[in-house]
């Protein structure tokens, strides 16, 4: 018996390594990223292999054509652009519509800041590092949105955390799952209702303004995150923290100035954002650039929130200077730069400067 099972491990081994190249690497994959169990369903893994090639191919596209940016397989690889939009995006809105959104609700423009603006910044600064308690950043951990399209509360509880940081309280991590199901808040827009919908998308100014009304946020061990939708079972009113006074829109109709936002971030701290991500599937780091043929991102169709952090610029080999935006995310540490992307600044990349708002304490 010992010996069959020998010859068996031997053959299987023998096998393995007699697979095309290509496919040698799939398998490693497949043991690297916790994806073994494809082994055994021999049409499930030939699909897969399939989408890996597809994969590697645009990679390989994506750094044959970036100046800054690098590309990687990454533990998004074995889905296809309609899969990893439909479990790590949100719906596609215009950018119009973002700005008719975060405008609809009637935001006091004598609240926003001026933006005739502009104030002398540091050429680089990181609110991950600075403005906390003891010297502290005011920047929770990355955290990990799984397979729901909630990166619109992660985006929120993010400029929460930090605002509630900044005003001289302990860096707190706030609930995204009492957002995801109790915010079912709406804007109006062209007379129609656009309302947020848990793991099916929704917008952080309708948020804010829930948030505003519940009195603040419970803390993430209070509420923990299941990446579910469910049901709302709203806490008790002494739970809640960190309530907010009101939200600011920085964009809209037209893009924000990007001088002008360093200047309100130097001020006020991290901002919410949104942007077209279908390009970031495979970011491993550095700036991504406008320097590709075909950018993969429309700046008009935005479908991920997330939250600007900081900004920087870096040198290439001739001295040039790339200026880039800090930008955190919600897919996890383990993506891109430690859960982190930098993007250029000062050109809209992807629609950066489209949908800017901010929360205030």
């Amino acid at each position: 018996m010992l010996a069959v099972l020998v010859l068996c491990l031997l053959a299987s081994s023998f096998a393995r390594n007699q697979l095309p190249l290509l496919e040698q690497e799939f398998v490693q994959y497949l043991h690297q990223f916790d994806q073994a169990h494809l082994l055994s369903n021999e049409v499930e893994y030939q699909y897969r292999f399939k989408v890996f090639q597809q994969s590697q191919q645009r990679i390989a596209d994506l750094n044959a054509n970036s100046k800054h940016a690098k590309f990687a397989l990454n533990k998004f690889a074995l889905l296809t652009p309609e899969e990893f939009k439909s479990q790590k995006l949100g719906q596609t809105i215009s950018a119009q519509t973002f700005a008719q959104a975060c405008l609809a609700k009637g935001v006091d423009k004598s609240l926003n800041f001026p933006l005739d603006v502009v104030e002398a910044v540091p050429d680089a600064w990181d609110w991950r590092t600075t403005g906390g308690r003891g010297g502290k950043g005011v920047v929770t951990a990355v955290k990990d949105q799984g397979s729901c399209g909630s990166c619109w509360t992660f985006s929120t509880t993010g400029a929460i955390e930090s605002q509630w940081a900044l005003k001289g309280n302990e860096l707190t991590q706030f609930s995204e799952q009492v957002i995801v199901g109790c915010s079912h808040g709406c804007s109006n827009i062209s007379g129609q209702a656009v309302c947020n919908a848990g793991c099916d998308g929704g917008f952080q100014w309708n948020a804010f303004l829930d948030i505003m009304s519940w009195g603040g946020l419970v803390t993430e061990s209070a509420y923990p995150y299941t990446g579910e939708t469910g049901t709302c079972n709203m806490p008790a009113k002494n739970q809640f923290m960190a309530p907010i006074k009101n939200y600011t829109c920085l964009s809209g109709p037209d893009p924000a100035n990007e001088q002008q936002l360093m200047t309100y971030m130097y001020q006020h701290g991290p901002v919410s954002i949104a942007l077209d991500a279908g390009l970031l599937q495979f970011y491993f780091g550095g700036i991504v650039d406008p320097f590709f043929p075909n950018l993969e991102c429309d700046p008009n169709s935005l479908d991920h929130a997330l939250l600007i952090v900081g900004w920087g610029q870096e040198a290439n080999w001739v001295g040039q200077m790339t200026p880039y935006w800090i930008v955190k995310n919600s897919w996890g540490a383990d993506w891109g730069e430690s859960g982190y992307f930098l993007i250029a600044r000062n050109l809209n990349i992807c629609g950066i400067a489209n949908a800017v708002c901010a929360p205030y304490m």
